[in-house]
């Protein structure tokens, strides 16, 4: 939470005006959370017209080909932080079943952990892998998505 939405907080404080958001791994996903709700608020959009224009800025790196190097989190660990209290959900303008299914292999399997990856994958337009091998591993292990 603190790489994602603090960071993309700090460059819209700085008035950077970044065109590209390079997420190396999933630790910082909730970043395209946080860009989407910017944008959604500056242009006055429904979040999933928000999330996907910025897709498009979105850059994701993995370096990791293997499920188990993934950060997921439980429903209840996800709940305890205040993030994504009904004050935050309302400004990103979607409900907490909606959120958690951006995170999720399967958005209809409540009993699946939020998958920071997936996360990152889903608002992402652009995605690789650091070497070629990367690439084909990547390609097969994130198919269904």
């Amino acid at each position: 939470m603190v790489l994602g939405v603090g960071g993309w907080r700090l460059l819209e404080t700085l008035g950077l005006g970044v065109e590209v958001c390079h997420l190396n791994e999933g630790h910082a996903a909730f970043a395209v959370l946080e860009r989407a709700r910017t944008f959604r608020e500056r242009c006055s959009l429904p979040f999933w017209e928000a999330l996907w224009a910025t897709r498009a800025g979105n850059v994701f790196t993995t370096h990791t080909p293997v499920a188990a190097g993934f950060d997921t989190f439980d429903l209840g660990l996800i709940q305890k932080y205040s993030l994504y209290s009904r004050d935050y959900l309302a400004r990103l303008g979607i409900s907490l079943a909606e959120l958690l299914a951006l995170g999720r292999k399967d958005p209809r399997d409540p009993s699946e952990p939020f998958n920071m990856t997936y996360l990152a994958l889903r608002g992402c337009g652009t995605v690789n892998g650091v070497s070629r091998l990367h690439g084909a591993v990547s390609r097969h292990l994130f198919r269904e998505l």
